[in-house]
């Protein structure tokens, strides 16, 4: 067996490349389509892409899919094409979510040390920052040296390297095919499937108790949610064991603390907006 902890990991695989193989389908029919059609298209896209990051990406850098190391870094490899961003990057951004979970800002350095903190970048310290500004500004906020550093340091770079260059050939043959394509179809859904992906990590996170590893993230448990989001509900379980194989993250509910004590929404974490 190719996989190192589950046959069903297969379909995150299947879906990054969808991605991929989308763009190009997108690419043939661009001139031929109608707008409305070219939009759906987009959408389907964009809603890929945020899939990528909270499904794909997010639970491939806790749990590699499979057992060889090459197979893992030909698929961190295609699957930064598909996320726009170099997949090893995005790895250590997350990481340091994980290590410091939302955090407020510290009055001291009147900063958070988690880099995708909902607080970090608020007009008041104590509160979180609006859906809007941090989700459409949060693209542009990346700290793309700090996370080559961290690679870095973990002798990661030379992946990074090959990472950033695929992506950089894949969108530059499709700006030399098409530069309109490029423009009006490639840019807007790598933006708003970014813009989609933040969106989602700051519903994961609203009005949930930051400072406890009990109450720092917010659960739901919709079957329909969790079975197309492959348990993705689960947030808070996730965040007390984060290597815990999507497969088996379920399990942990019953460690959590009563729902009265922590946030719990209904449905998914998108209805996440109103206390």
């Amino acid at each position: 067996m190719i996989f190192a902890h589950h046959w069903k990991d297969g379909a995150l695989v299947l879906l990054g490349g969808a991605s991929v193989a989308l763009v190009l389908f997108a690419l043939q029919v661009f001139d031929s389509w109608s707008w409305p059609a070219l939009t759906a298209l987009g959408a389907l896209l964009v809603f890929l892409n945020c899939t990528n990051y909270q499904c794909v990406a997010h639970n491939f850098l806790h749990n590699p899919f499979f057992r060889s190391r090459l197979l893992n870094n030909l698929f961190s490899i295609v699957n930064s094409i598909a996320l726009g961003l170099p997949q090893t990057l995005y790895k250590y951004h997350h990481l340091n979510h994980h290590q410091f979970n939302n955090d407020v800002r510290d009055p001291v350095t009147n900063t958070t040390r988690d880099r995708s903190s909902t607080y970090r970048f608020s007009r008041h310290p104590d509160r979180e920052e609006h859906i809007a500004s941090y989700s459409t500004l949060g693209p542009f906020r990346t700290e793309l040296g700090s996370l080559y550093a961290a690679a870095r340091a973990k002798n990661r770079s030379g992946l990074v390297w090959l990472e950033a260059a695929a992506m950089l050939a894949f969108s530059g043959t499709l700006a030399y095919l098409h530069p309109m394509f490029f423009l009006k179809f490639v840019i807007p859904v790598w933006f708003l499937g970014q813009v989609a992906a933040l969106a989602e990590n700051y519903l994961e996170h609203h009005y949930a108790i930051p400072g406890n590893r009990g109450t720092d993230s917010v659960s739901c448990y919709n079957r329909l949610y969790n079975w197309l989001w492959f348990n993705n509900g689960y947030h808070q379980e996730h965040h007390c064991k984060p290597t815990v194989h999507w497969t088996q993250v379920p399990a942990l509910r019953q460690e959590m603390l009563p729902e009265t004590q922590r946030r719990v929404v209904r449905g998914a974490h998108w209805f996440n907006l109103w206390r």
